[in-house]
């Protein structure tokens, strides 16, 4: 493992991992905190995350959590996307208008796909909710999506990418919904996966899907649809070999103690399935306190709340010395995957020849606490995937 950084408007954390395996996909993740309070810093890290993806020469999903606009002089994701990507992406949201209002303002959901991927279809799970007496609501759900997908080698592949968010647990309460979020996410995603298995032939237009104002999914697929005139032909994924990713936020919004807790992946892990591997182990990122009690509770700079975090800080620092434990660690994003080969039955047989060629983080962009992680998917040449 190889880890590097470099300063770029912001801060890039670089894990290299030994692998013989050819570049064929990199997909981004994160909390975009209602823009990371600011156009500026998203800015800056949407063309750090472009430039990686060029630069690597692959394919690229990117799942973004709370990415609506609540600044009144921010213009908005989807208008900096267009503005960094221009016409290389298909831009997907799904917020209160898609939702019918159950998705609150500002916690919007978007899926950013390069146009190298070409998208088959997409559903979106609403998950169970934790209930709470004092603080807000707030409705979590999985934004699914399936791709005809060129693997390195020149075959054609298929690729499910779902960006989803979760509650942390921290109450048995919580807990127990936890579980039923990520257990509702792996049945979407399996439902979605049949329904391209089921598939023989099917016409469909070739260019980006925009739904209706009326347009409200629930635990529902659907073939993907576009106002374009050019029409494609879906077919079956039997026979190809197969990958789908997992993006995981946390939700972190309370009290100072719901800011750390033991890593949870475990969990997150046996609800998504019993064959899904974590992308990201390597990845080991804490957000600085001080400024995150600041910016994800209070929302405004106090002189106390400061002198508080430092406070916290140096506790969370004496327990990890004392016990050996990283009672201070947030890893509240994580990626997960797992590959198959489909077979003409319709039978997912585990394959094992993608692996991790490389994580990202980019984080340090300008007043934003939250961070962005990628990760750079490899496929190995040599193999069989029937």
């Amino acid at each position: 493992m190889a880890v590097h950084n470099r300063e770029n408007k912001g801060r890039i954390l670089t894990i290299e991992h030994p692998t013989d395996s050819s570049p064929a996909l990199m997909v981004f993740s994160g909390n975009a905190g209602q823009l990371l309070r600011g156009d500026t810093p998203t800015v800056n890290i949407l063309k750090a995350m472009r430039r990686r993806a060029h630069r690597n020469g692959v394919a690229f999903v990117m799942h973004f959590q709370e990415a609506g606009a609540v600044r009144k002089n921010s213009v908005g994701m989807t208008k900096l996307l267009e503005d960094v990507f221009a016409d290389e992406v298909i831009i997907f949201r799904y917020g209160p208008q898609e939702s019918n209002g159950q998705i609150r303002k500002g916690l919007d959901q978007y899926t950013v796909s390069s146009k190298n991927l070409s998208i088959r279809a997409r559903s979106v799970v609403l998950l169970p909710i934790v209930e709470r007496n004092i603080m807000r609501r707030n409705q979590r759900a999985a934004v699914n999506t399936s791709y005809d997908f060129v693997l390195p080698n020149g075959e054609l592949g298929y690729l499910e990418t779902t960006g989803f968010h979760y509650d942390l647990g921290l109450t048995p309460i919580s807990s127990r919904v936890s579980r039923l979020q990520t257990v509702e996410t792996r049945l979407g995603v399996e439902e979605l996966i049949q329904q391209d298995i089921n598939l023989q032939h099917q016409s469909r237009p070739s260019t980006e899907y925009s739904p209706s104002p009326d347009y409200h999914p629930l635990n529902e697929c659907h073939p993907e649809r576009s106002e374009g005139s050019h029409i494609e032909t879906l077919m079956s994924i039997r026979g190809r070999a197969g990958l789908v990713t997992f993006s995981g936020d946390g939700n972190t919004r309370g009290f100072v103690g719901t800011r750390w807790q033991m890593d949870r992946v475990e969990v997150l892990k046996k609800g998504l399935g019993a064959d899904v591997k974590e992308a990201t182990e390597e990845i080991n990122v804490t957000a600085n306190l001080p400024h995150s009690i600041q910016q994800e509770f209070i929302g405004k700079k106090h002189p106390l709340l400061k002198l508080a975090g430092n406070i916290i800080d140096d506790v969370i620092d004496t327990l990890d010395e004392t016990t050996g434990n990283k009672w201070g660690e947030r890893k509240l994003d994580h990626q997960f995957y797992r590959d198959f080969t489909i077979t003409p039955e319709g039978k997912l047989i585990p394959l094992h020849r993608f692996d991790i060629i490389e994580n990202n983080v980019f984080y340090a962009f300008e007043n934003a606490d939250h961070y962005f992680i990628g990760t750079l998917f490899g496929f190995q040449m040599n193999g069989d995937i029937n």
